[in-house]
């Protein structure tokens, strides 16, 4: 069963909060929403993970699709809330998590946002 992810916009950060089993055609919709939302100059984005049960490898690569893109630019920040253990390891070993500010909660993230 495939999860979801809910959009919203807070103070120019984007926030996607993905929950359930995150596959690949979930994810190609965040990857829009991403080039679309860097088309129109946002430049923090946060994931929020709390509510993700398990994320798929090919899922996995369109994330790594998202962070290709903006690690090359001074501008774009990513900031990832509530890692599930079992999907770290696959971040971790895509180097994803290189490039990703990590927090425990999203409550966490934006507080250090708006500072």
């Amino acid at each position: 069963m495939s999860g979801n992810i809910s959009y919203r916009l807070e103070n120019k950060v984007f926030i996607a909060e993905i929950s359930g089993y995150a596959e690949v055609n979930l994810m190609t919709g965040l990857v829009e929403k991403f080039f679309e939302k860097v088309e129109e100059e946002y430049s923090d984005f946060v994931f929020d993970f709390s509510k993700m049960t398990l994320i798929n490898s090919s899922a996995l690569g369109k994330l790594l699709d998202i962070i290709s893109e903006g690690m090359g630019c001074d501008n774009i920040s990513f900031h990832f809330c509530a890692i599930p253990n079992t999907s770290k390891l696959g971040m971790s070993s895509l180097g994803i998590l290189n490039y990703v500010n990590e927090y425990a909660s999203l409550d966490e993230a934006l507080k250090k946002l708006q500072q």
